[in-house]
């Protein structure tokens, strides 16, 4: 009598089933050390870095239209800008009848509806710089510091990932801007200032402690680790060190009024 062949079993060394993009997207929140452990063997996929950085730029546009649609931020933006033109009236740079004229083509020229096209545009660019830069900055601190020579598309790869963390940022800070009608309005110390401000370096400082930042690094930190193979300690030494040394250039050219 004829009988079916039995299946035999899956072989202890067969890899599993690669995990669906959303999966991978939804468990660098759940599960991140079962994505970034799934990935470090795997070839590079441009989706996994590709999709959140669109999703990043998405998020981001949005919060720089709905930042720029309150008029506690416009009528700050504005105040700052009078300030800067009158600091060059004082200091003989321009007359008060060139300040006068630069104040009105400001005003003519800066409207909400141009400040957030050209915003939402930069803030794309800006994501996207962001992602590259990040990664360049910790592919260079794993070679120099832990010895640790990796592909620099992985390094993408890793980071893209986290990005998924930034989006939830963003969608937080829409709901602070709304409630505060500050640019500076995170989840960071400015969240307790009066009127915080972008051109304050004290503010900007305090502006990095922002907790949701150190989640997303705590979380890249992890993936650097896993891909790397190297202690999470090491990791976070060089992602935070990076984020930090990029913030801190940020802070120095950041126009001081205080």
């Amino acid at each position: 009598m004829d009988t079916e062949p039995i299946p035999s079993p899956p072989s202890e060394g067969a890899s599993p089933e690669p995990s669906s993009l959303t999966d991978r997207l939804t468990n660098v929140i759940a599960a991140p050390g079962e994505v970034f452990e799934e990935i470090k063997s795997a070839p590079v996929r441009a989706s996994n870095w590709l999709v959140p950085l669109i999703l990043s730029a998405i998020a981001t546009a949005v919060y720089i239209c709905v930042a720029f649609s309150q008029p506690a931020v416009l009528r700050a933006m504005q105040d700052q800008r009078e300030k800067a033109v009158q600091k060059q009236v004082a200091s003989g740079k321009l007359t008060q009848a060139q300040a006068d004229q630069a104040s009105a083509a400001a005003e003519r020229f800066m409207t909400p509806a141009i400040l957030k096209i050209f915003g939402a545009g930069g803030a794309i660019l800006a994501s996207a710089a962001g992602l590259f830069l990040m990664s360049v900055g910790i592919w260079l601190g794993l070679k120099w510091c832990a010895g640790t020579t990796l592909d620099y598309m992985k390094v993408v790869e890793v980071c893209g990932l986290a990005l998924v963390i930034d989006v939830a940022q963003k969608f937080l800070r829409v709901w602070l801007v709304v409630w505060k009608g500050n640019l500076l309005a995170t989840a960071s110390p400015t969240l307790f200032m009066a009127n915080p401000s972008a051109t304050n370096r004290t503010a900007v400082i305090l502006s990095m402690f922002d907790v949701v930042d150190f989640w997303w690094l705590a979380v890249l930190s992890l993936g650097v680790s896993k891909i790397a193979s190297i202690r999470y300690r090491t990791a976070a030494w060089v992602t935070f060190g990076v984020w930090f040394g990029f913030r801190i250039i940020a802070v120095l050219l950041t126009p001081s009024q205080s």
